[in-house]
C-alpha cells in the first residue's frame, strides 16, 4: 500500500480509530494501521482502494483480525461487524463516560470481538479524558 493512500485512510478518519475512536495523538508510541474492513481472505477480488479500508488503532486490529462477524453477548445470532463505510457511528455505538456501549446488535458485537471496553482500554481513556486529550 502505498503512503498517499495511506495518508488519505488517516485524514478521513481524523487521524482517529474508527472502531473505538482512540486519537493518534494520545498513542505517540504506536502507529495506527490500515485495516481492511473485509479482509482479502474473504472476497475473490479485494482491493486497496480507499472504500475498503479503515484507519484502526492497533487493539481494534488485532482483535478485529480477519473476523467479518461476530456474535453478540448472550446471543446465538451472527452479526456482521461495524462497517465504517457503510453505516453511521452514531447509529450503533455511543459513550457512557469511558465506556463505549451499543445500541443494536451490530455494535455489542464488535465491542465485545474488539475487546473496546477492557479494563486496561477503559482506564486508558479515562485517563485521556480528564486531561483533556480525548479530543
Amino acid at each position: 500500500m502505498n503512503e498517499q493512500l495511506r495518508g488519505q485512510v488517516r485524514q478521513r478518519a481524523h487521524d482517529r480509530c474508527e472502531y473505538c475512536g482512540m486519537p493518534q495523538h494520545a498513542l505517540p508510541y504506536l502507529v495506527l494501521h490500515v485495516d481492511h474492513i473485509i479482509a482479502k481472505q474473504h472476497v475473490d477480488e479485494a482491493s486497496d482502494d480507499l472504500e475498503s479500508l479503515a484507519w484502526a488503532c492497533s487493539e481494534c486490529n488485532s482483535f478485529k483480525g480477519t473476523d467479518i462477524a461476530a456474535h453478540p453477548p448472550g446471543s446465538d445470532e451472527i452479526v456482521p461487524l461495524f462497517n465504517p463505510r457503510t453505516v453511521a457511528w452514531k447509529d450503533h455505538f455511543f459513550w457512557e463516560g469511558a465506556v463505549l456501549r451499543g445500541k443494536t446488535p451490530i455494535g455489542f458485537a464488535t465491542i465485545e470481538l474488539l475487546r473496546t471496553n477492557q479494563r486496561e482500554r477503559v482506564d486508558h481513556r479515562q485517563l485521556l479524558m480528564q486531561l483533556g486529550l480525548w479530543t
